[in-house]
Order: C-alpha cells, then structure tokens, then sequence
C-alpha cells in the first residue's frame, strides 16, 4: 500500500500510475485501502503473463536464435526484439516511483521497455490530457503512456539510455511507440503529485456516467452510481455489478473427506474412492465439518487468492476463520472504531437495523397467514414504527424482544408440513429443542458465516459492533448486519423446505431438551440455504437484480461508505 503522507514518502508503483491516470478513485480503492478483486479480464491477462513466464528457457538471458523457444513471440518481431531481459524491477527514490517490467529489450547502446497489455489499443489516434497537459495517444491509452513513462524514467534514472518505449496490445497485435518528451515528462511528474496530494482518509469522488465504469473490475466495489444515485444525480443506476458471484462455496461435511491442492485445482477425496476436482479459483470460501481435513498448502493457496477458511463442529457450531492478513483499509476501521464508540451514533444505527428486521418478519408472515386481522401481526406491524421511535438501546432491545416473540408464535402457525410431525415449540437454542429450531440455529450459523466474510472483504472488524454489544469472542458487527436478513433468509428458506415436505421428523434425533440433525439432514439443509442466498432479488433502492449473497456484499459497503461519510444514511434491504 502506498504511504500518502508527504513527509514519509514511499515509492509509487509504475502501475498505480496508470491506475490513476484512469481513475483516481480506483488508484484508492487499490493502494491506499488495499481492495481488490479479479474480474475475468485482470484473471485471462494474469493467466496469459503466467503462461508465458512458466515457457521461458533462461530468464533475463538474450536469446541465440529464433528456435531457442518453442511459444509465440512476445511481441511482433523486430530488429531489437531477439535481445531481451525479462522480470527487471528498478527504483527512482527522487521522483518516488518504482516498477516491475514485463519486458527490456537492447539495441545497440539504447533500451526500450515494452509493456504487454491484454486488451486492444484505441481505433483512432486521438489527443489525450492528462490534467492540463496534452499527449498524443498514437494509438495508445493515456494512462498506459504514463505507466511507460514511468517505466522510461526508471530506466533513464538508473543510467540506462532510453529515450522511448512500446505498449504491446494483445487483442488486436499492435506495437505502439511512446517517444520520451517534454509533455510526457511533465504528464509524469504531474500524476505524481497529485497522487501524494490525495488524501487517505477520503475517497476521490466517482467517474460520473462514464464508460470506463463498465469494464472496472472494482465496479461493485467502488459503487460509482449506487453514489449518484443515493445522493439523487440519477433516477436509476446502470446495471454494473454482477447478478452473482463467479466462485461459490465449498463444504466438506463427510466424515473423513480430505481436501489438498493439485495444481490449479483442489482435489476433494471421500472415503470409499471417490475423487472429485474443482478450480481453486471457483471457490470463495471453504468450510470444514468435524473430522474433514484440509491441508495446509490448500489454505495457503485460497488465502493467497483471498478466499477464506470456516472450521465447525460435527454439529455445526463455528469454531474459527482463517481469512488472509488484515492489510485492508485501516482508515475504514478507523471510522468504524470512532464511530461505534458515539452512543448516538450506535443508537440510531441500531434503529433502523431492528425496524427493518421487524418489518422484514411482519411481510414474511402477512405474505403467507390467513387471519390477516391477528392481534399479533397488529402488533408486529405497531413494532415497526416503534423500534424508530426507542429512546435508548435498553428500550429497542425491549422493543425488539417483544416483537420477536409475536413473531414465532405467528411463525409456527404458518408452518404446514405434508405429515404435520414436526412442531416448534416458540424459539430456542442452545441447544435447539426441536427440528424447526435446529434448521434456525444452523441456518443462522451459515448467514453469520457469509457477513463474517463480507465485513473481511471490506477490511472491516466483524469483531466491533453498534448493537451487539462487544463479547470475548462474538462477532458483533457479522450478528448487527444480519439481522435483517434472518427474516429473508433463513426463516423463508425454512417455511419452504418445511411446507413441501423436504424434512420430516425422521431427519432429527430429538430427546428431552435436545435436538440434532440425523443422516444427510444437515447437508440437505445447506443446499437448500444456498439455494436460497443464491436467489436473485430486486433491490428496492437500486432497480436491478442480484443475488441475495451479492447483496450482503452490497450492505456491507453501503455501512462502509456511511461510515467514511461519503453517503448520508444507512437503511438495510426492506423486502416488500
């Protein structure tokens, strides 16, 4: 991460410039808060690197003849292009920029850095300025010229004559040339300054309505009209964010299943022989039930690609996360620590999140009851508007509590199944008494799970809540943001498995006091869980569509942002 602070400079990377040069936004979200993620260009071009780099005979060695190597030529051929030195990473402590190349070529007594771009060059020249100062693109990006100017510069620094450079782009095999002049010059020694003038504690504005938004791999990260949008600049925010994730969760819930790395992929063996594979970089997070094993070059790799670990009981109780190092966004947890430590501030948090909760309960019930004029759906429905109004948070957990006992009394009428052989008897846990509170405790374990996760991707404290007060161990900030999703989540997902028959009273040992799932109970109720967080929905505030575990995501960030003061409220999803 790039140190802003003037005083204690730090070394600017050749690509954060270009970051930059496109976005400024973007160069903060990924040097200075630490985020990023993969879209499937930044994995092809990563992948095409790798591919290439694994093919190389003698690293940083000339090449003797056009035979030496059996792949396709880095770049079309030129007189220059046989002698190369690949992996060179230079620095330039008076400027303040340092840079890994992809590739030097010599010739004669001159170099020429040339950087290899996955994508396709413009389709027509056209001038370019990078803040007051103009470039010719000659057919080249702006902000690809001053990730090569700085290239160009590092080599000149270090004693190298380099008077140009080229930008390789993949897609449509053009060669361009960047020649070093007085504009470039300046261009580079602009964006330098304005990137050690950037604040680090606040985020440069969005791009507004531009196309560049479209290909970002941090759109749903960076969330440009989602801002506009809250902030009313726009009626309604483009469709950029993806309606699901690309990789999905991994659970390991046999007895003895052993999970270990095989090159790309992780190999999933189950006692009795079978094998199974899946690519690494399909799977977001993996979950290890009781005696299931997974090894530790496996957690390395996942962590190395930001996935994460979860690690539970054979009855399903989480008993730690293993998620990569706390680098991301200090000044968020920051915010957040300040903030959450305002009592007034938790206060009116805490608010919305129960009123939306208990809204969020009253629709699921009035969606599927009979008796629409039940004193106790009244009552729920008074809740609402009551959780606002709570002085203090004693009075909203009141408030909250009283609400939620309406709630279950209404929640088992609603709940029909086929044979009628499985009851609930109000809410209970620790243990659960009876098959329904079973499916909500586990099935609260899971939804915990994926906020947990998505509080960590944000590079905020799950530990650190509003309303949860802080416990030794508990998760306060992961149990705050669920709760209004318990309502849209688990309990719906419950109502339907239990109503069309999917579990009866034979999936669970119940005793006196205690029940559990019995068979291949528990794993039927994780299918049918992310079934359910896989589900796509219409976000109310937005328009578009996206799954219900993209929208964890969607909260998180939007809590986020509020926090950094960037947007003036926050109000989780009300269903409707």
């Amino acid at each position: 991460m790039t140190h802003l602070n003037p005083e204690h400079p730090e070394l600017i990377p050749a690509r954060g410039l270009n970051e930059f040069a496109y976005c400024p936004r973007l160069y903060h979200l990924m040097y200075v808060q630490g985020l990023f993620d993969d879209s499937a260009d930044t994995i092809e071009g990563r992948d095409e690197h790798k591919r290439r780099r694994s093919r190389k005979k003698v690293a940083n060695a000339p090449v003797e003849s056009e035979t030496d190597e059996a792949e396709e030529p880095l770049i079309p051929q030129t007189p220059w292009s046989k002698n190369k030195v690949l992996d060179v990473t230079l620095s330039c402590e008076t400027l303040g920029v340092t840079g890994k190349f992809d590739s030097v070529f010599e010739s004669e007594s001159r170099v020429f850095p040339v950087e290899d771009k996955h994508g396709s060059a413009p389709d027509i020249s056209r001038k370019q300025m990078i803040g007051a100062i103009q470039l010719e693109s000659s057919f080249a990006w702006g902000n690809d010229q001053m990730q090569l100017a700085a290239q160009i510069h590092l080599l000149r620094a270090n004693g190298y004559n380099c008077s140009a450079g080229n930008i390789y782009y993949r897609k449509n095999n053009l060669l361009v040339e960047i020649k070093w002049d007085q504009p470039l010059e300046s261009a580079l020694k602009l964006t330098v300054e304005q990137i050690r003038a950037l604040d680090p504690e606040k985020m440069p504005a969005p791009l507004f309505d531009s196309p560049k938004c479209v290909g970002c791999s941090l759109n749903h990260i960076c969330l440009p009209d989602e801002y506009y949008a809250i902030e009313g600049k726009i009626e309604e925010p483009r469709r950029l964010l993806p309606g699901r994730d690309d990789a999905g969760i991994l659970y390991l819930t046999a007895y003895g299943t052993h999970l270990s790395k095989s090159g790309e992929n992780a190999e999933i063996r189950i006692p009795g022989g079978a094998k199974f594979e899946v690519p690494i970089k399909e799977v977001a997070h993996v979950c290890v039930f009781g005696a299931s094993q997974i090894t530790t070059q496996t957690i390395m790799e996942l962590l190395d690609r930001g996935a994460s670990v979860s690690f539970f009981t054979t009855g399903g109780w989480l008993r730690g996360v293993v998620t990569p190092p706390v680098t991301k966004n200090v000044f968020l947890r920051k915010s957040q620590f300040q903030k959450f430590a305002e009592p007034s501030f938790c206060l009116d948090l805490a608010r919305n999140i129960a009123s939306a909760k208990i809204a969020n309960q009253y629709t699921l019930i009035r969606r599927n009851i009979v008796d629409q004029d039940s004193p106790e759906l009244i009552s729920l429905k008074n809740s609402v508007d009551n959780a606002l109004g709570a002085s203090n948070l004693a009075e909203l957990l009141g408030i909250e509590g009283f609400a939620a006992r309406n709630y279950f009394d209404l929640f088992s009428k609603i709940l029909k199944p086929p044979k009628n052989d499985i009851e609930m008897s109000g809410r209970n846990k620790r243990p659960p008494k009876d098959p329904v509170n079973v499916l909500l405790s586990f099935g609260y374990t899971l939804l915990m799970r994926d906020f947990y996760s998505a509080i960590i991707g944000v590079g905020m404290d799950p530990l650190f809540g509003f309303y949860h007060q802080p416990v030794l161990g508990r998760p306060s900030l992961a149990l705050d943001l669920m709760e209004a999703f318990r309502p849209l989540i688990v309990d719906s997902a419950i109502l339907r498995v239990i109503n069309e028959g999917t579990f009866n009273a034979g999936d669970f040992l119940t005793t006196k006091g205690h029940s559990a799932f019995k068979g291949d109970a528990r794993k039927r109720w994780i299918v049918a869980y992310e079934r359910r967080v896989d589900e796509l929905v219409t976000h109310p505030a937005f328009g578009y569509r996206l799954s219900y575990r993209r929208v964890f995501n969607l909260e998180v960030r939007l809590l986020a942002r509020f926090l950094e003061g960037e947007i003036k409220n926050y109000e989780p999803l009300r269903t409707r």
